[in-house]
């Protein structure tokens, strides 16, 4: 954002010229003439106008003095950040044809301009996603029975079917919540497998064949985006977030075929830009030539069981229906599936491309160069993305660079290291034709001809970029949904709410950040410098940082050294926790400011459930509903992880959470005269004297109940319930209708 002067007095000249003719009657009530040919007035107004050219003098005092400093300091503001996002493109009512888009295709959010940062293919299709859902204990034992007898002959025996149901893994509707699928907890899916259909547009069901032909041998961009809650990240040393050794998907399409009895998948030959186990990812996927195709012929109980695709009952689904493509994690050599890692989705799309906020300017002129040392030109639009900065000096592109005094003169200098009458070649002498680029104000700096080239006089420049940034670009799902270049016939929609968008840095903020910069100087080393330093990262809104030193939250009986455990809490009601994107801000600010030989886990919140059951008694005439409700705001305030515990600054870690503290918050309410003894149940409804917090954990109020007179039994409310193993063949649920 732009710099605002401070004013030290904004007084006018006006306003002085008043005030001074006010005090007139005070100090000289004789003068009674102010009129403007009085020549007492006349002095006044020339003093007024003197004094308000010295106030106007004195404003820019302190802020060329703070800017100054700032600038010895090697601080500059922090630019507004752009959102980023991920958007899928599909062609409804187009040709039935493949149409190859480029990137940097221009989308938006009504007035928020974004572009696309891949090109893709746009096939003319739809797709599905599908997941077999296993069915509850109860309806699982009435299925066995129902086809035990259908499956008495089979090898494998009924008690090791998965019986399912298929189920639809549709996009989000809400960003206040958005589910998931997990390949792994074997509770959400029989078989570890995502099942992606792909099905032509409606009304073109007869032309099936024709559309296989359409998409054979075209690139499907499919995007993944994995678990947005319940995340993590870890900073390794010497690298930056990644997964734990998690291996990769598979990605297989159904060919048509047998080998004897089972089905044949035909490994997809794909590029994945990111880990789709841990971050937003765009694989493409080659469609084969030939072998893709669907199982026609089957036995009236093959359908849907054991490497079958999921048995589905919407005809007008199955009609389109043109292969389907299988996921699931690529197995061990043994075949089984890997154990130790965790794959959950909460989005799978075809026909995505990644989007960042920003518009583009094309070959803006800038003022020519002067030939004079350090000469500064300015862009007209900020705040500028310094990455897409490009510039050109009479039609020759300049590099930019992060420090000026690393860049060699502008001519060249003999390297003393070679010996007598050697010269270094020209190929290996690095450029002197550099510049910087301030993101924030979006001023760019050249050289002094000591530490990078000058500009010649009358040199013409140019410059193409892009700008833009601010929390405008955190827009919600479907807000994007319109571009001027798109074909018609073709529709574009943001599936995810977009993230990553901040406002930048104010001088107040870089000035209050001065301490702390002068004490850890950019560099996460002690417990207080990585508070401060997560405590600066911008777009995102931050609750609560904890630092624990030697902690790996893996093994928390273990002191680990060389290891940072960051947990961060975003600010809201309730429990809140950290999403992906969330964890992702902190990681990618964090990153560039930690030592490279500390292993950073960067983790929200491990919550643990509590019940409380409070009998108060009321000071006669109280209102009993009014006091009630006090008890309940002032223990939910007193647990709460932002501003709870005795401090009021979020409740402490490894703190245990007993009924004195609960029954004292209770005395503090006004109209309690006296507590009963306070009940406490854990989250499986089991009665404890205290709930032990440890580690990472902290408590979360499921249920709070307040009466007059004894606490209330909360006991017979809970119940536990239990999952049955996961059986190890498919079957697909019986209908109980046609």
């Amino acid at each position: 954002m732009p710099l605002i002067i401070p004013q030290l007095d904004d007084s006018t000249y006006s306003e002085i010229l008043q005030e001074a003719t006010a005090r007139i009657p005070v100090h000289n009530p004789e003068w009674t003439n102010y009129n403007d040919s009085d020549p007492g007035m006349t002095l006044l107004q020339l003093f007024s106008f003197m004094t308000e050219n010295l106030l106007y003098r004195a404003n820019l005092i302190p802020e060329r003095n703070r800017l100054k400093f700032l600038t010895l300091l090697g601080q500059t503001l922090t630019p507004a950040s752009a959102a980023q996002g991920v958007v899928t493109i599909s062609n409804e009512r187009g040709p039935l044809q493949t149409v190859t888009l480029p990137s940097n295709l221009p989308v938006t959010a009504g007035q928020v301009g974004f572009v696309t940062q891949n090109g893709l293919d746009i096939l003319p299709i739809e797709m599905q996603v599908y997941y077999r859902q296993p069915l509850s204990a109860a309806d699982q034992q009435s299925a066995q029975q129902t086809y035990g007898l259908l499956y008495s002959t089979f090898t494998t025996v009924p008690s090791q079917l998965a019986f399912y149901e298929t189920v639809p893994f549709n996009p989000p509707a809400s960003a206040a919540s958005i589910s998931s699928v997990s390949l792994t907890n074997g509770t959400d899916t029989v078989d570890g497998c995502l099942w992606l259909a792909l099905l032509a547009r409606t009304g073109e069901s007869a032309q099936l064949s024709q559309v296989l032909d359409e998409i054979s041998g075209q690139t499907i961009m499919l995007g993944i985006m994995p678990q947005i809650e319940d995340a993590s990240r870890i900073l390794y040393p010497g690298a930056t977030a990644s997964a734990q050794g998690q291996p990769a998907l598979q990605y297989a399409i159904s060919t048509g075929t047998l080998s004897g009895s089972s089905p044949v998948y035909q490994t997809l030959e794909s590029s994945e830009d990111n880990n789709p186990l841990q971050d937003l990812t765009l694989v493409q996927l080659t469609v084969p030539t030939s072998n893709v195709g669907l199982w026609t012929e089957l036995q009236p109980l093959d359908d849907g069981t054991g490497d079958y695709p999921p048995a589905l009952s919407d005809t007008t689904v199955t009609s389109r229906l043109l292969a389907w493509i299988r996921i699931r994690l690529t197995p061990n050599a043994d075949g089984s599936v890997p154990s130790t890692v965790t794959a959950n989705f909460s989005w799978l799309d075809i026909n995505a491309t990644r989007v960042t906020q920003q518009i583009q300017v094309l070959a803006e002129p800038l003022s020519p160069g002067t030939g004079e040392p350090d000469q500064s030109v300015q862009l007209a639009n900020t705040p500028v993305i310094a990455s897409t900065v490009q510039l050109a000096v009479n039609g020759v592109l300049w590099t930019q660079i992060d420090d000026l005094l690393a860049a060699p003169p502008e001519v060249p200098v003999r390297d003393p290291s070679l010996p007598p009458g050697a010269t270094t070649p020209a190929s290996q002498y690095p450029s002197p034709q550099v510049y910087t680029v301030d993101a924030e104000s979006g001023e760019i700096q050249f050289g002094d001809g000591l530490h990078g080239a000058r500009p010649a006089a009358g040199a013409t420049i140019v410059a193409s970029y892009s700008y833009g940034g601010g929390s405008d670009g955190n827009v919600g799902i479907g807000a994007i949904q319109s571009s001027p270049q798109l074909p018609a016939g073709f529709t574009v929609v943001n599936p995810l709410p977009t993230w990553g968008g901040d406002d930048g840095e104010t001088l107040s903020d870089a000035e209050q950040n001065i301490p702390d910069y002068l004490q850890n100087l950019g560099r996460a080393v002690s417990s207080a410098d990585f508070s401060n330093i997560v405590n600066q990262t911008p777009g995102v809104d931050l609750g609560r940082v904890e630092i624990l030193p030697l902690f790996n939250p893996d093994e928390p009986d273990v002191t680990s050294p060389g290891t940072v455990t960051v947990m961060v809490i975003p600010s809201g009601p309730g429990a809140p926790e950290p999403d992906l994107m969330f964890l992702d801000a902190v990681c990618n600010y964090l990153e560039p400011r930690r030592l490279v030989t500390t292993e950073v886990y960067v983790r929200g919140p491990d919550y643990v459930g509590l019940n409380v059951s409070i009998g108060i008694d009321v000071t006669a005439g109280q209102d009993i509903a009014t006091v009630t409700q006090a008890v309940r705001t002032a223990v939910r305030s007193y647990l709460s992880p932002l501003c709870g515990g005795p401090a009021g600054t979020g409740w402490p870690l490894s703190k245990t959470v007993d009924p004195t503290g609960l029954m004292v918050q209770a005395l503090l309410v006004a109209g309690v005269s006296d507590v009963e003894p306070v009940l406490l149940w854990d989250a499986t409804m089991t009665s404890i004297s205290s709930l032990p917090i440890s580690g990472l954990q902290l408590p979360q109020l499921l249920q709070l109940t307040v009466s007059s007179g004894a606490a209330v039994d909360l006991s017979a409310a809970g119940t536990a319930s239990t999952m049955a193993a996961t059986p190890t063949f498919a079957i697909p649920a019986p209908q109980t209708s046609c």
